[in-house]
């Protein structure tokens, strides 16, 4: 077995039982004990679980701050975005999600004529406000300072009623089943109404979203009409992805 099948496998026993041991894991998975303790090493390192004496937890952090957000990955996250870039069209409504990796969007957008823009992201709507082309509306409803973006109903977010092109959405995490999801119900319930009003959906996540299990779904990767990633995402999910119907981007 491969170390990100080991992995994603421990974080599965993670996030159906909440507490594992390791020498129940090593039996299960075949693998010495020093093994399944290498593993928790890098799970803990990328903030997954939680260690114990003799196992691991689920993770309790909070709200990773946009800020720290925006030095992880950053590579994968700009390829993603331009990748993601080449779909904008003159003359359309987009729905720029907020997150690090649609604000890479923001600041890689084309040259547009005549682009309406709908965001809850405060860094996103800074980025955009005096580019020529662009008709920027920042949604409405509560500030959530730790990701510098809105949440709301859509009555709140002043988005009822309206029908976007495309939605670029981001996500907190991907798990085993393949649904996004978040740490904050009030994030889910927003990316949830963003989608709604989207006539496609793009999802922009890079691969170590994927196996990040959270407490909030927001809808299955299904769902998306595209999803864009990068080049480490194991070839394995990306043919589970592709065989949904969604078309996969690897940027």
């Amino acid at each position: 077995m491969h170390a990100s099948q080991r992995r994603e496998a421990i974080l599965t026993a993670v996030f159906e039982q909440g507490t594992v041991l390791t020498r129940d894991l090593a039996a299960r998975l075949g693998v010495s004990e020093v093994t399944i303790r290498t593993d928790f090493e890098v799970l803990e390192q990328q903030g997954r679980v939680a260690r114990v004496h003799g196992g691991v937890t689920m993770s309790e952090t909070p709200l990773m701050g946009f800020d720290a957000r925006s030095t992880q990955n950053v590579e994968a996250k700009q390829r993603i975005a331009a990748a993601a870039a080449r779909l904008i069209r003159d003359g359309s409504t987009v729905i720029l999600d907020s997150g690090t990796t649609i604000y890479s969007l923001a600041r890689q957008l084309p040259t547009v004529t005549d682009l309406v823009v709908l965001t809850p992201g405060v860094n996103i709507a800074l980025t955009l406000m005096d580019v020529s082309g662009v008709q920027l509306r920042l949604l409405g409803g509560r500030m959530v300072p730790r990701i510098a973006a809105t949440v709301g109903s859509p009555r709140q977010q002043g988005i009822e009623g309206e029908i976007a092109h495309i939605a670029f959405l981001g996500a907190g995490g991907m798990d085993s089943d393949h649904d996004v999801v978040e740490g904050s119900f009030d994030i889910a319930e927003s990316k949830r109404a963003l989608a709604a009003i989207a006539r496609r959906k793009v999802l922009l996540a890079d691969a170590s979203k994927w196996f990040t299990y959270d407490r909030h779904k927001v809808m299955n990767v299904s769902g998306f009409d595209t999803v864009i990633t990068d080049d480490a995402m194991p070839a394995l999910t990306q043919d589970a992805i592709r065989a949904t119907g969604v078309e996969l981007i690897v940027a």
